[in-house]
């Protein structure tokens, strides 16, 4: 068994969490699912990071995605990317301005 860093169990942590808030039956390329995979069975976080980046954007507008990029933002902060973390922010914010327009 595997003795994981602290830091690299919260990130998978929070990347599981992510995936939570997607959809259960996934509508993307199976190897983009496969890669996300292999990369947390590996203790990859940034490629899983990536590969759940590259997933969200396929999966747009369900009723969890604020959620979703939330979690992603949290990894990202938690991994030290910042870069990564502002485009999660900015999704955050993308879908905030909908749902205040949607009413």
């Amino acid at each position: 068994m595997r003795n994981w860093p602290q830091e690299s169990k919260q990130a998978l942590r929070l990347l599981a969490a992510a995936r939570y808030f997607l959809p259960e039956a996934l509508d993307c390329p199976a190897d983009l699912e496969r890669g996300y995979h292999t990369a947390l069975r590996l203790g990859e976080c940034p490629a899983a990071l990536d590969a759940l980046e590259q997933i969200g954007y396929l999966h747009s507008g369900h009723e969890t995605e604020a959620h979703f990029w939330k979690e992603l933002y949290y990894a990202a902060q938690q991994m030290g990317l910042p870069e990564h973390a502002l485009r999660y922010q900015e999704q955050i914010r993308i879908i905030s301005a909908m749902l205040r327009m949607q009413g």
